[in-house]
């Protein structure tokens, strides 16, 4: 037999794979669409090696052509007599066939070559899980069983939708996965927050309740108990935000209540009110006092969620026909029918050869090496020369590279990749 080596290229790189996760949790947060893909079965899906799945190559009658190897960043690994082998993009069936032609090419006679998975590379849990990250795939995992394994849901998860970025080939995009449905290695699973309306004042249970599309006034009431007998039924005020700023309006019963709603519903007799929306621990209306200041208000909403940004509370003041929107100061007195939107902090998020991956509290000032201190730091295999961020500008997507003293911005996601040396 003739020993050579042979170097091949990779067909699918780790970055290109890191960079296309990363832009769906961009997406994902910012409520954006990607292209969607269908949702294949396991027993119908092709599996294609990739980046860091182990296979175990074993030729007939050849032990020293027997290798144990984990695929590469590049998507190969080095063979006895052919050197790299490009591995990624292809079915163990691929691969077989690809080896049987390459050793028969004056290497091995008649070569009988068996491929096997010996470990899958992994999958990944982002958003309302308890401890999100990448986990070791097993075959037969399904989605409920992959939740499991990450903690399970929070007391804020949206558990009837959980959306799944999947790389096919050469194409990306989502898909709604069931609790029963099978993933994929590579698959990043999103568990979002729940959508939410709120319903306070003259109802029976006032609070927080799930949103979910063709939601009506009348039915968000009746969810809510319906009305005390107290109740004006003419007095039910639909508050609305929009980019454009806060809309309040009477609700009629037929008329469509969209996610982040307030419903309040006031009394016969009813008593100067002031309300509190967003990530406060009890959002409602509440009696107005006079001399009542907006840390007081706060604290008679339970105080600040996990979520809330403490540093800016929103109030919004009607003026006759006009309506006003301020940042105040925690001191700072209120004024009947006065609205206080607590809104959720900014964050960054940090992916690749860190630590404990995940989203993190943004804070002006903020480095890139902060933030992987944030993250727990560097492992062993970053390449912390490459270190990069995918920043959103002007609604487009941007890779810049960085160094460990660069400034980053709110959304911004820092990606270190792996060293292959």
């Amino acid at each position: 037999m003739t020993r050579s080596n042979r170097n091949s290229t990779s067909s699918v790189g780790l970055w290109r794979l890191i960079k296309l996760t990363c832009l769906f949790l961009i997406a994902m947060l910012a409520n954006g669409v990607m292209v969607a893909i269908s949702a294949q079965p396991q027993s119908e899906y092709q599996y294609q090696l990739g980046p860091n799945d182990v296979v175990r190559v074993q030729v007939f009658g050849e032990e020293d052509l027997t290798v144990e190897s984990k695929v590469g960043g590049d998507g190969a690994i080095n063979f006895p007599l052919l050197g790299s082998v490009p591995i990624a993009g292809k079915t163990i069936k691929e691969l077989q066939e690809y080896l049987v032609g390459r050793l028969a090419e004056g290497y091995v006679r008649s070569p009988k070559v068996t491929v096997l998975l010996v470990r899958y590379r992994n999958y990944y849990m982002h958003g309302e899980v308890k401890t999100p990250g990448g986990y070791p795939y097993e075959a037969g995992l399904t989605v409920q069983k992959a939740i499991s394994l990450a903690g399970g849901f929070t007391e804020k998860a949206e558990t009837r939708r959980i959306a799944a970025t999947r790389v096919v080939g050469d194409r990306a995009g989502t898909v709604i996965l069931g609790m029963e449905a099978p993933i994929l290695p590579d698959d990043i699973l999103a568990v979002g927050p729940m959508q939410k309306f709120f319903v306070s004042g003259e109802v029976k249970t006032p609070g927080r309740y799930p949103y979910e599309p063709g939601l009506t006034v009348q039915k968000a009431l009746s969810m809510a108990g319906g009305l005390t007998e107290r109740a004006d039924p003419a007095g039910i005020k639909l508050t609305r935000f929009k980019e454009s700023g806060v809309e309040t309006e009477v609700g009629a019963l037929e008329t469509l209540v969209l996610a982040d709603d307030m419903l309040a519903v006031e009394g016969l007799n009813q008593r100067q009110k002031f309300y509190i929306s967003g990530e406060v621990r009890t959002p409602g209306q509440y009696f107005y006092q006079p001399g009542l200041t907006i840390q007081k208000a706060l604290t008679m909403a339970g105080g600040f969620t996990d979520k809330a940004d403490k540093a800016e509370v929103k109030v919004t003041r009607f003026n006759g026909k006009s309506v006003e929107t301020m940042l105040l100061e925690a001191d700072t007195v209120i004024m009947p029918d006065d609205l206080l939107v607590v809104v959720q902090a900014k964050k960054i998020y940090v992916n690749g050869e860190v630590r404990a991956s995940g989203a993190f509290p943004f804070e002006k000032g903020l480095t890139v090496h902060k933030a992987i201190t944030m993250a727990g730091g560097f492992t062993e295999k970053a390449a912390k020369t490459s270190t990069k961020v995918l920043r959103n500008i002007n609604g487009e997507e941007h890779t810049i590279d960085v160094t460990l003293n660069a400034s980053i911005l709110p959304e911004d996601i820092i990606v270190v990749p792996q060293r292959f040396f």
